[in-house]
């Protein structure tokens, strides 16, 4: 999936877990404002990369994998499932602005989405962290290999 997407969904765990975060170490406090201003830009090319990632090249292969890999086959899907929720949750300001305002009935489903993940929000961010972090492992193996 590459170094970026890893990078990518470690800094959207990170903002998506802020407050979990500086309540455990209240000196992030300023390293997180500073990504902060970029949390819809980050939270919309996560989601948009996530489901592009997931829907042309992960479900094609998934059966096969599942039955090769079973772990990683859940890990991949568990990951691709964060990297979605994370994102449209720390873009759903964005998404909301531009694309949900058009259509009334539309921007209170993603409302009713958005509620239910904010609920969810830093437990979701902490596994965003972890998977960013493993993804990232995984990136830098293969790219001694």
């Amino acid at each position: 999936m590459g170094l970026l997407f890893a990078v990518l969904m470690i800094a959207a765990g990170v903002l998506a877990a802020a407050s979990l975060i500086i309540a455990k170490q209240p000196n992030a406090r300023d390293v997180i404002a500073k990504i902060v201003p970029f949390q819809g830009i980050i939270g919309i090319i996560l989601l948009i990369w996530a489901l592009v990632l997931f829907i042309f090249y992960y479900l094609p292969v998934f059966g096969a994998l599942m039955q090769l890999v079973p772990l990683r086959a859940i890990l991949g899907l568990v990951t691709f499932l964060t990297a979605i929720g994370l994102g449209f949750l720390l873009g759903y300001g964005l998404i909301a602005q531009y694309v949900l305002s058009k259509n009334t009935e539309t921007a209170r489903g993603g409302e009713a989405m958005q509620v239910k993940l904010a609920k969810i929000q830093g437990p979701l961010g902490l596994l965003g962290i972890v998977l960013g972090l493993w993804l990232l492992i995984i990136s830098l193996s293969a790219g001694m290999i």
